[in-house]
């Protein structure tokens, strides 16, 4: 230990004589290692961390798959989930859960709160505990008249200021009164509200797909065996069900994956760059001190004639290249503080548990780990070869050259490699910032600028008939149309750039009915005669709803009961309509017009097409569009309605006067209030976020690379001053010695791109998940970034070729 801090007490003071290097070195290697400690914290807030619950690793997910659906992981059944948890043997508890929007009313202003409705034995597989109170009683779940909720305790802190006697006292949500039995934690994925289902009522909706299941394993059984048996029940359930479950599978997943899975691959490929940035930064470090070893070749001389041993002296320089990497790994730390910090800020970055990311004691541990490699991968190499050198060479004058041959072999080999890894690096970037402008570039199908959205959910006990949610509608529309500056005001059940759909089979008239589970299917949503105008959807033939249309009752929205309509009905009645869109008429109408022609949803009547509207990319603009059929709200007005206002100027600043007309219709109704652009930046969030990490990424490893090829020129010069002054003595002209210089760096740079390109045909191939439009082997991306950074080593080899070229060969001569 003496030993040792004697060898930091003399790097400190050797570090402190050259503080320009000392600076250079430590605030390359703060970047590498901060940007690896920040990127760790967050993927291990986020990958790496277990989910908060009892036992995570024996909680999965279990989810449908269709044979006529490209989709995985889709909603399933209530009667599907009743059978898995009546039949099955592999799981020590089943759970569902529907999560639905409602509106919290009573005490202080209405607020619209997250839900879910779940079976009574939820918390008892996922292994939460109340932290208040009781969880739900066995049979809770069997009937309408359980009023009782669980609050998280985020709500029960901010709207009941952490009421310690919530426990019995009632709530009202959506005009219906509920009786606080307990708080849980705070935990992920967790609503404000916990409501029991009525799964007796569920399960007789056979064919209503929108619930999730969570189960627990019994110990030792592993999911591929939980996957087998309830693949078994999915047949029989086949068969049990025909008309309603042909063709559907089951697909079990961990929780984990099922919370995180999205994000894992972007996660993973952007610790990987971070990886090479840090490679880089020390390769750049190493070429600084293998510079620096060069001017102390005397110094180590007399050393190991002083009889300091070959270990010994490799210990001192790796104890400085150590202390190097502690400080810079110190300044690393605090980068990582504040991109930590940052992190969740960033409200367009849809990425689950980012609220969680800190520097905790693994990040600690990490970054240590990370600042004591790279100390010594930065040191390794100079140490080696500054212990190594001739001690009569080093003892005596004019061995500069001969001395630094063997340093510019192991810098130029640095060299090289940062470049390769830089132009690895950058082609990733590239291609990630063409896939975002393609992404950018896509038509969304509607203009989301100058638009309000208003967000509504109306509770039924208030709005119990079609007719009052119709008149709701009206009025509200009706007034916000007054408003000034407000062009157009439409409605709709689902809004563009939003993840999910509610898909219905249907039938075309004239054709025949087709087998079990391979049903025509489309996503299906209502909204307003003004919609269309109001998001500037195109109209490509036939028409748009009008009043008339709206008029039409048609009761479609229940069509999981599958009540047979009267057969009068169409007779008797002014026939419904129905709008589809571009995709739906090219996928089912090929080759035929498809107005007039009509269609049945399930158990509905017969609808008339009367328009086809263009493509909007509701579930994302990396999506491609899907059969959609467009339905007049108020033929069966809906609860839950996105109100879009088009503006001649700002919307936001509508959005306290249209606030104010929800609350004239109704002063009990909450109302979330955003923009169609907020919407729209948010739905490429996490494009943006990836493409600027790896962009960002790739310029710092671009510099660097850069610095590395100058560092190593300018050496090289300074190495071979008295080899150019006898050059230019002899004849040599200045435009060889130029050549000369140059070639040198150029052929360093070229064989690193060489191999970078190399590395990057391989490597971009684990980014193809992130891309959008873009193949990972764009030929076009890989010849610009190789021009790039041919181009920038270039550069880097002028300025030190412009300097070989004034060498007086006199002064060098004399100097030598």
């Amino acid at each position: 230990m003496e030993t040792l801090m004697q060898d930091v007490r003399y790097g400190w003071r050797t570090l402190a004589k050259s503080p320009g290097f000392t600076v250079v070195a430590v605030l390359t290697l703060a970047l590498g290692i901060g940007a690896n400690s920040s990127i760790f914290s967050l993927i291990n807030a986020v990958l790496l961390r277990p989910l908060p619950f009892k036992e995570p690793d024996r909680l999965v997910a279990v989810w449908e798959r269709r044979a006529s659906s490209n989709e995985a992981n889709l909603p399933i059944s209530a009667h599907e989930f009743v059978a898995w948890r009546d039949q099955s043997h592999s799981f020590e508890g089943l759970a569902l859960v529907q999560q639905f929007g409602f509106n919290l009313t009573g005490a202080g202003d209405p607020i619209a709160v997250s839900a879910s409705l779940v079976t009574a034995d939820c918390f008892s597989v996922l292994g939460v505990s109340p932290l208040l109170g009781r969880a739900f009683l066995p049979g809770e779940d069997q009937g309408d008249g359980n009023n009782v909720a669980v609050l998280n305790e985020g709500l029960w802190k901010r709207r009941f200021g952490s009421d310690p006697d919530i426990a019995g006292k009632p709530i009202n949500l959506n005009d219906k009164s509920y009786t606080v039995v307990g708080v849980i934690p705070a935990v992920d994925f967790m609503p404000d509200v916990v409501l029991p289902i009525n799964i007796s009522a569920e399960a007789q909706k056979v064919g209503k797909h929108g619930h999730q299941v969570i189960g627990r394993l019994k110990p030792g059984v592993t999911m591929e065996q939980a996957q087998a048996d309830v693949a078994q029940i999915a047949e029989r359930l086949e068969t049990q069900f025909p008309k309603n479950n042909a063709g559907h599978g089951v697909q079990i997943i961990s929780m984990q994956q099922n919370a995180v899975g999205e994000v894992r691959p972007a996660l993973l490929v952007l610790f990987g760059a971070v990886g090479f940035v840090l490679l880089i930064a020390c390769a750049n470090v190493a070429n600084l001190l293998l510079s620096r070893a060069t001017s102390r070749q005397k110094e180590i001389a007399i050393r190991t004639a002083l009889g300091a041993q070959r270990v010994r002296l490799i210990r001192q320089l790796l104890t400085e290249s150590c202390l190097l990497a502690a400080i810079g790994g110190g300044a690393g730390l605090l980068l990582a503080l504040w991109i930590v910090d940052l992190l969740p800020k960033i409200k367009a970055v849809n990425i689950p548990r980012i609220n969680g990311v800190s520097v905790d004691g693994q990040v600690l541990l990490v970054t240590i780990g990370l600042t004591l490699l790279s100390g010594i991968i930065t040191g390794l190499a100079p140490a080696l070869r500054s212990s190594r050198q001739n001690l009569i060479q080093s003892m005596t004058e004019g061995t500069r050259t001969s001395a630094g041959g063997a340093r510019r072999r192991i810098g130029s080999t640095l060299v090289v490699a940062e470049v390769a890894l830089a132009l690895v690096l950058l082609a990733g970037g590239g291609l990630m910032v063409k896939s975002f402008v393609r992404l950018l570039n896509v038509d969304p199908g509607f203009d989301p600028r100058n638009v309000l959205r208003l967000d509504l959910s109306l509770p039924g006990p208030r709005y119990p008939e079609p007719g009052q949610r119709m008149r709701f509608y009206e009025q509200l529309l009706g007034r916000l149309k007054t408003l000034p500056g407000v062009e157009v005001v439409g409605a709709t059940t689902q809004t563009p750039l939003r993840p999910g759909d509610n898909w219905s089979s249907f039938a075309i008239e004239g054709r025949p009915a087709p087998m079990p589970g391979q049903e025509s299917n489309a996503a299906m949503r209502s909204v307003s005669s003004d919609y269309f105008r109001a998001m500037k959807i195109p109209l490509r033939d036939g028409r748009y709803f009008t009043e008339a249309d709206a008029r039409v009752a048609l009761p479609v929205m229940r069509w999981f009961e599958q009540q047979p309509y009267p057969e009068h009905y169409h007779e008797s009645q002014p026939a419904p309509a129905i709008i589809i869109n571009e995709t739906m008429a090219r996928t089912f109408f090929p080759n035929e017009d498809p107005l007039g022609k009509r269609i049945r949803i399930i158990a509905s009547p017969w609808l008339t097409i009367v328009g086809i509207v263009g493509d909007v990319h509701h579930t994302g603009l990396n999506t491609r569009p899907n059969p959609e059929m467009y339905l007049s709200d108020l033929q069966e007005p809906s609860d839950s309605m996105a109100v879009m206002v088009r503006t001649s100027g700002d919307p936001l600043a509508l959005g306290s006067a249209a606030r104010e007309q929800v609350m004239a219709v109704d002063n009990e109704q909450p109302v979330s209030i955003t923009t169609m652009g907020q919407i729209f930046s948010d739905s490429i969030g996490g494009q943006r976020f990836n493409m600027l990490l790896l962009t960002i990424f790739g310029a710092l490893a671009f510099g660097l690379a850069a610095v590395g090829v100058f560092g190593v020129i300018n050496y090289s010069v300074a190495q071979r001053t008295q080899e150019i002054g006898i050059r230019i003595a002899l004849g040599a002209k200045r435009r060889d010695i130029f050549r000369l210089v140059v070639g040198q760096g150029m052929v360093l740079a070229l064989l690193g791109v060489g191999i970078g390109l190399a590395g990057a045909l391989a490597l971009t191939r684990l980014i193809s998940g992130l891309l959008f439009a873009v193949s990972p082997t764009d030929p076009v991306t890989l010849l610009v970034v190789s021009l790039l950074l041919s181009s920038v080593a270039l550069l880097a080899s002028y300025i030190p070729a412009r300097r070989a070229m004034n060498v007086d060969p006199m002064i060098a001569l004399r100097y030598e």
